[in-house]
């Protein structure tokens, strides 16, 4: 196109037109299957909930660790006789 062409402005017509046509092709481009989104859903969920057991665990027998540790060393510290 030539920069000293005159342009037409776009009607309101031609822009719910291209509006239309976006939309369709958008649409077609974007498009998910209910079931496969919702299967998906409940795969992320189980994920999920195994995160948070596993989280759950993990601090639980860290702080046994913690509290075993601290009763070893004070029996240590008892059988040695430190003063």
């Amino acid at each position: 196109m030539i920069m000293n062409e005159r342009r037409h402005p776009l009607t309101d017509d031609d822009i719910d037109k291209i509006a239309e046509a976006v939309t369709i092709k958008t649409r077609e481009s974007f498009h998910i299957e209910e079931e496969k989104h919702y299967n998906s859903h409940q795969k992320l969920d189980k994920m999920l909930e195994a995160y948070d057991s596993a989280t759950n665990i993990f601090w639980k027998m860290f702080l046994a660790l913690v509290i075993t540790g601290s009763i070893v060393l004070a029996g240590l510290s008892v059988v040695k006789g430190v003063k």
